[in-house]
């Protein structure tokens, strides 16, 4: 689809960064601070919704019929093809549990088929740590899909744009490693290799979901599912670092032959958005 508008990826990214960096650090060095765990999530939330905040100032500030409506359009569940369905859904299950299975022959244990008892997010709060699983693929790709991707790919082409988003959605997790107790300081204090692979596991998600938004004629809703059953999928069982470093290698190699099977969708030099 082609809009009267022209977007302003620069200027997202900068105000989001800002908007989520902030708050991010503010929230970190509450963290170590006794009795401030309130205010430490309000900063965290506040980081959290800095993305979607800056898409609906900007897509409304734009003052651009063409760019509102083309939003809440983009938000209709009839938006998703039903042949996508089982991607969005079972995919990540069934890699989970593939690499669950080839875990078990380098020696981790059986136990990981079991459901988790906490959902870890952050330290001693499953019940809240449910809440942010469920809440943040949201409010990210009312943000990353409702403006911050289509910014990118009316200059690039899909592979360049999702490269390159990769790349900032990674750098925009950077705070959440500085936050005491949190999912990502906690794989910071027990293996670099472990902060290697959450980065590179961006990745091959972010080509997956890309790849789900623009098949399904740029759907949200697509794309916050995808993004839910990864979150959960995350957190549902006691899967350990070592299989999660197997579950990105799957992930890198489906979405290898994704891209390959789709070269012109990913490389053509087209900039229609559809």
């Amino acid at each position: 689809m082609q809009l009267s508008y022209k977007y302003k990826p620069v200027r997202f990214f900068l105000i989001t960064f800002l908007g989520s960096w902030a708050p991010g650090f503010m929230a970190a060095y509450l963290s170590y601070q006794k009795g401030m765990e309130a205010f430490q999530l309000l900063f965290i939330l506040l980081g959290m919704f800095a993305p979607f905040t800056v898409a609906l100032i900007m897509i409304y500030g734009s003052q651009n019929r063409d760019l509102i409506k083309d939003f809440w359009e983009r938000l209709r569940f009839d938006k998703i093809k039903l042949s996508f369905l089982p991607v969005i859904l079972l995919l990540m299950p069934c890699v989970l549990f593939l690499a669950t299975t080839l875990s078990l022959l380098f020696g981790q244990s059986i136990d990981q088929f079991a459901l988790s008892t906490t959902y870890r997010v952050m330290e001693g709060q499953s019940m809240l740590s449910l809440l942010i699983i469920c809440l943040a693929p949201l409010i990210e790709e009312l943000g990353w899909r409702g403006y911050g991707v289509d910014s990118l790919r009316s200059t690039f082409n899909l592979f360049k744009t999702t490269l390159l988003f990769a790349g900032l959605w990674a750098l925009w997790h950077v705070p959440l490693f500085f936050i005491n107790g949190y999912y990502q300081n906690e794989l910071w204090e027990t293996n670099i290799i472990y902060v290697i692979n959450f980065f590179v596991s961006i990745l091959p998600v972010a080509i997956l979901i890309n790849w789900v938004y623009y098949k399904n004629s740029r759907s949200i809703i697509a794309a916050f599912l995808m993004h839910l059953v990864f979150n959960l999928f995350s957190v549902l069982f006691q899967t350990e670092q070592f299989t999660k470093c197997i579950i990105t290698i799957l992930l890198l190699i489906i979405s290898i032959v994704v891209v390959i099977r789709n070269k012109e969708f990913f490389f053509s030099q087209n900039q229609s958005l559809s």
